[in-house]
Parts: structure tokens; C-alpha cells; sequence
């Protein structure tokens, strides 16, 4: 079966992650993707991700500063059907690329923009990397959390219990006060995920309108998106439910040590289950509570169930020393109690059941022979995706993609429709 975007063109000229993410999004579902590069290739060709995230594309090299390899690119760019790009704001003004001019060229193109802070005066032409980024909106900071959790804090009011003493190790991260550097470039995978929704909605609106249009999205707008649980104000914020212990910074997040120096992860915290599986010589499930949803001993959401789980995490703690990660994991799943080993990547990319749904796959890649990676990630049933092919070599198809440029400028530019006048979203009517 085709798959969705089948027939469509993307000139790729993104760098780092959001946008080498989001070509590979594209082309998992049918996009013929062609990956532009600098004299010598991406700079970032060295990071680990773009052993995957350039998967399926085509590479040449063009100097968008040379006129000739210019031209190249914009006779390409008159018969694309989407342009993708995550320069500093202003560049592509000044290399002759920009969305205006290849509007103009091309009506029906969708030009896409993916920047560190979109238009935003005060912050446009800062460096759009995630970790300053993140460190500049604050998020390295929310992943310590405050006391009594975030809806107190974002309303200046007193958190709940602030003196409550909380046993050593409850408290997750390091043992000092300040921000908390994340690892993982989410701002930017969240802003890959914000950059393929822009595209198709685009796309679909051209079906009904003809016309393409500029989208736009940041590591800004991705930030806000996922941090909206708490960084919203509420005006009847006490209202059952809505305060909550999950966000104090001095919540556990259920990861105890087992007998095997393994970890494992229990989520919600289930003193009860833990302590009466362990109270023995064996490891044993002695409940008569067949799902979690049903336990009447399950911690609830109240900030005050923040001093239940000081009371009982010493107590879990040794519980779960005494016994093998595996026996935990086997006990937890006939107690129907959510329970996880902490795997490596490794381990994780192995795990038999994502291998059988595709979730992860094996991809040829020319340095490093097979990959096992991230599959398809979204699944469509009548129009479904396949990755496409191994990582490109720096210019490995130049040849062909000027021979098509050569061939799209003897058609001349691609004949936009005439305005229909509306301007409608492109969900209007659903």
C-alpha cells in the first residue's frame, strides 16, 4: 500500500535535531526527502542521533552562497512540494532562500521554520540550542521542582507542609539545591513532533485551497506545550483533584534497588503491595487485589499522601533490597501492579515485544553496517509507512538531484493556482 506522503517532494535543509527528526518523520511515510548540505556535509553529522534521523533521505552538497548552486536550489525549490529549514533568523533573507521569495517562485510550496525562539524580539537571535534554551525559560529548574509542587509555587502561596522531613534518597536529584540538567534534547524532539503537524496541516489545507503557506514553530513553543501542567494559573486551584503531591520536588518517583543492583521502577509507589510481597523468606504475591485500579491501599493524588510516602519509603527501600529485579517484575505482573526494570538503551532496543510491533527496527547504515533503531513511530492502517532506506553518505546522489534540477528549470516555474480567496483552517468543517 502507498504511503501517506507518497509523491512528495522536501528539501531538507535543517540541521541538529528537531529538524533532521522531522525529515525522518516525513520520510517514514512516503516523502521522497532530499537532505541539503554544506562543502563537506552537516556539521553535525557526527552526532549519534543522525545515525537514524537521516535515514531514508537523498544528500547532495550545494553552496548556498555561490550563485550557481543557489540556482541549483531554487530550481529545485519551484517544483517542491516542502521546504524545511532551521537557520538563525535572518539568514535565509540574506542568502535569497527565504519563504517570501519561495512563495513567490512557488505558490503551493509549504515552507517550514523551525528556530530557537520564533519571531520573538527580545530573543530571536539567540543561539537556538537546547540545553540554553531550556536553562533560559527556566525548565532546568522545574525539573527539581518546588515544595509543595507547582501550583503553589506559580501562585507565590505557601507549599504544604514545607518543614516535613523526608527520609535520605526520597527526594529525586542530586543532593544540593538549583537546576538540574536534562540530558535529553526534549524541547527540540517536542518541536520535531510541532514541525510535522505544521507540514501536514498544511498539505491538507493545499488539497482544498491549492495554495502552500509558511508554518512556523521553536524550542519556545515546544517548551511551553509540555510544561503547560505547570505553568498555568488557575483560579479555583483548590478544588479536589487539582493540587497534588506528584509535582513536589521532594516526591519520589518510585525507583528502588534491588538484591541484583538492578533498579526497578514502581509507579504510583505501592507501600502495601511492596510490603506484604516481601514479608517472607520468598518473594510472593499476597494480596487478594487483582488490579491496581481496584486497590483500595493505592496513593492518592492529595498533597497530603506526601507524608504517607515518607512514612513507608525506608521501609520499600529495604523491602525491595532483599529480592532480584527479575522476581520483582514476575510478582508485580500477577498482582497487576505496574512495575518496570531500568533498562539500558541496549536492553530496551531488544525487548522482544517492540521488536514484534516495529517499533524498533534494523537499518543498513554505510559506516556502521546494521542499526538497530526507532521504527515508525505513529502507525496508519490503509496508507502505512516504511523506512525508506540507510543514512545517506555526504553528496551521495549530487549528480542525480542537479541532473532534476537542470531538468525542473527547461519546465520553468511551477504554475500556482489562482487565490480562491479563502483563508479558512485547515481542520474547518471536520
Amino acid at each position: 500500500m502507498t504511503s501517506v506522503l507518497a509523491g512528495l517532494r522536501v528539501l531538507d535543509l535543517s540541521w541538529g535535531v528537531a529538524g533532521p527528526i522531522t525529515g525522518m518523520l516525513l520520510s517514514d511515510h512516503g516523502a521522497d526527502v532530499v537532505k541539503i548540505e554544506p562543502p563537506g556535509g552537516d556539521p553535525f553529522r557526527s552526532s549519534p542521533g543522525y545515525a537514524a534521523w537521516l535515514r531514508g533521505r537523498r544528500s547532495a552538497e550545494l553552496d548556498l552562497t555561490d550563485d550557481t548552486d543557489r540556482e541549483t536550489f531554487l530550481g529545485l525549490a519551484r517544483h517542491a512540494d516542502v521546504v524545511l529549514e532551521s537557520f538563525a533568523p535572518g539568514t535565509t533573507e540574506r542568502l535569497g532562500i527565504d519563504a517570501d521569495t519561495l512563495l513567490a517562485e512557488n505558490p503551493s510550496l509549504v515552507y517550514c521554520s523551525i528556530t530557537g525562539y520564533g519571531p520573538h524580539p527580545g530573543h530571536r537571535s539567540r543561539p537556538g540550542y537546547d540545553a540554553l534554551v531550556a536553562a533560559r525559560l527556566g525548565l532546568l529548574h522545574e525539573q527539581r521542582g518546588h515544595l509543595g509542587g507547582a501550583v503553589p509555587h506559580i501562585h507565590g502561596e505557601d507549599p504544604y507542609l514545607p518543614d516535613l522531613p523526608v527520609p535520605e534518597g526520597m527526594e529525586p536529584g542530586s543532593p544540593r539545591s538549583g537546576p538540574i540538567f536534562t540530558y535529553t534534547p526534549w524541547p527540540s524532539i517536542c518541536a520535531a513532533y510541532l514541525a510535522t503537524t505544521g507540514i501536514n496541516a498544511a498539505l491538507f489545507a493545499r488539497l482544498r485551497t491549492g495554495r502552500g503557506q509558511h508554518v512556523e514553530t521553536s524550542l519556545l513553543q515546544a517548551a511551553l506545550s509540555l510544561t503547560a501542567s505547570k505553568w498555568i494559573r488557575a483560579e479555583h486551584n483548590d478544588e479536589p483533584f487539582y493540587r497534588t503531591w506528584i509535582y513536589d520536588q521532594r516526591a519520589p518517583k518510585g525507583f528502588f534497588q534491588c538484591a541484583d543492583g538492578r533498579w526497578v521502577e514502581q509507579w504510583v509507589p505501592n507501600p502495601r503491595f511492596v510490603l506484604s510481597s516481601a514479608d517472607g523468606e520468598e518473594l510472593a504475591h499476597r494480596r487478594d487485589v487483582g488490579s491496581v485500579r481496584d486497590d483500595p491501599d493505592r496513593i492518592g493524588t492529595p498533597p497530603e499522601n506526601i507524608v504517607v510516602l515518607a512514612h513507608y519509603f525506608p521501609e520499600m527501600v529495604d523491602a525491595f533490597a532483599r529480592f532480584d529485579s527479575d522476581d520483582w517484575v514476575r510478582v508485580a505482573e500477577e498482582a497487576g501492579v505496574p512495575l518496570q526494570p531500568v533498562r539500558t538503551p541496549e536492553e530496551a532496543l531488544a525487548d522482544p515485544a517492540l521488536v514484534a510491533e516495529s517499533a524498533v527496527v534494523d537499518v543498513d547504515h554505510p559506516d556502521f553496517g546494521l542499526l538497530r533503531q526507532v521504527g515508525i513511530l505513529y502507525g496508519l492502517s490503509r496508507t502505512p509507512g516504511q523506512v525508506q532506506g540507510p543514512v545517506p553518505r555526504v553528496g551521495e546522489h549530487a549528480s542525480e538531484i542537479r541532473a532534476e534540477a537542470r531538468a525542473a528549470a527547461r519546465t520553468g516555474p511551477a504554475a500556482g493556482p489562482p487565490d480562491q480567496g479563502t483563508h479558512a483552517p485547515p481542520l474547518d468543517g471536520i
